[in-house]
């Protein structure tokens, strides 16, 4: 009965049967392992693991419940367990699935040796796998080898010439090399040939923002969030490209939206502190709340983040104590990614001299002690 109920995707009726079948016998090692696909196929990883993990004791020889165990780490982004489940399911036996997965795993821990050696394994045992040169193309972008990473592109649509996730893939190589409208050609061919991969519309934002044309961006982020209204991420970005029009009422309310979607959104309260200390319209400036939401950003980061910390020097300006925002500049300074190195400088002279940072949106006027584009934008 619950075989049959998991047939039919009717998964919370196939627990109940197979919950009913442990209880008559705590050793049926079938039980758990279906009741365990059940609780995946419903995202209750936890439950799965746990069920997994019962079949295992039961039968250590199973490299299938080894794999669906990793897969269950890694969507609960545990990595490591993951990557040593996955090489239990391969000391059994080869399979490419398993190397899929250990390999995912490995990029998520940014070892892109290792996640590329798996993803050679998978081409040679099927020279046709799409999948496996679409991932060890990402593998090889994160890694900044773009020829290799375009290379493997081209190679799955010489296999497969309508694949949307391919276009999807170049694109962001396209754009990571800074070849804007490339990158938009191949966005909209993947829009094309798949209407329903929304996240498509999220990419060509961050490629209009890149591009200067936040209007287009906020068109884009909009449509993307009619099909995903709880995204945190997109609206804090929307929130900044809304500030870089001039919208800062827009942007307050997306920014705010932003940190109640997602406490623990780093970005969502970095951006929020930083409209609310440079914002140049006196009505949206608020340096108390500015530094409230700047300090939480960085307590986030673990007080790692440079674009953080110098919102925190801002918020600091905005508040009044020049001294702290003279501190905190000058440990952004000591991080923050070169091409924005001279702006910061220039934001540390301006505090030096008790002046507040004050933002205009693109395309009116230079910003007055600039410091850069706003911690959590495309380029930070």
């Amino acid at each position: 009965m619950g075989t049959g109920a998991f047939r039919q995707k009717n998964y919370d009726q196939a627990i109940k049967y197979f919950s009913q079948a442990v209880q008559v016998n705590s050793n049926y090692v079938g039980a758990y392992y279906y009741r365990g696909l059940s609780y995946l196929a419903i995202t209750q990883y936890d439950n799965a693991i746990a069920d997994m993990s019962r079949a295992l004791a039961l039968n250590t020889n199973d490299s299938d419940a080894y794999y669906f165990r990793g897969f269950c780490y890694a969507n609960e982004e545990q990595y490591a367990r993951a990557v040593a489940d996955m090489d239990s399911a391969l000391s059994i036996k080869t399979n490419a699935l398993y190397l899929l997965c250990r390999a995912y795993a490995y990029l998520q821990m940014t070892n892109f040796n290792a996640s590329i050696e798996d993803y050679n394994q998978v081409i040679h045992l099927y020279p046709t796998s799409t999948d496996g040169y679409l991932n060890r193309a990402r593998a090889y972008r994160m890694e900044k080898v773009f020829g290799l990473a375009m290379m493997d592109c081209n190679a799955a649509l010489a296999i497969r010439p309508t694949l949307p996730k391919a276009y999807q893939e170049r694109g962001e190589i396209y754009h990571d090399e800074g070849d804007y409208n490339d990158a938009l050609a191949d966005f909209d061919t993947s829009l094309q040939l798949n209407p329903k991969d929304e996240s498509v519309y999220y990419l060509k934002a961050v490629t209009y923002s890149d591009m200067g044309l936040f209007s287009i961006a906020i068109v884009d982020l909009t449509t993307f969030l009619k099909f995903h209204p709880e995204d945190s991420e997109a609206y804090g970005y929307r929130g900044w490209c809304r500030t870089e029009t001039g919208d800062y009422e827009g942007a307050l309310s997306d920014c705010q939206k932003a940190v109640a979607l997602d406490a623990k959104s780093i970005y969502g309260y970095n951006n929020l502190a930083w409209l609310l200390a440079v914002c140049p319209d006196s009505r949206f400036r608020n340096g108390k709340k500015a530094l409230e939401y700047a300090q939480k950003a960085c307590a986030l980061g673990g007080w790692q983040d440079p674009t953080c910390v110098d919102t925190l020097a801002a918020a600091y300006a905005e508040a009044g104590d020049f001294r702290k925002a003279v501190k905190w500049e000058k440990k952004a300074i000591k991080n923050i990614p070169a091409e924005h190195l001279a702006d910061c400088r220039e934001a540390l002279r301006g505090y030096e001299h008790g002046l507040p940072y004050r933002e205009t949106p693109k395309g009116t006027q230079k910003s007055i002690n600039a410091s850069g584009p706003p911690p959590g934008s495309p380029g930070q």
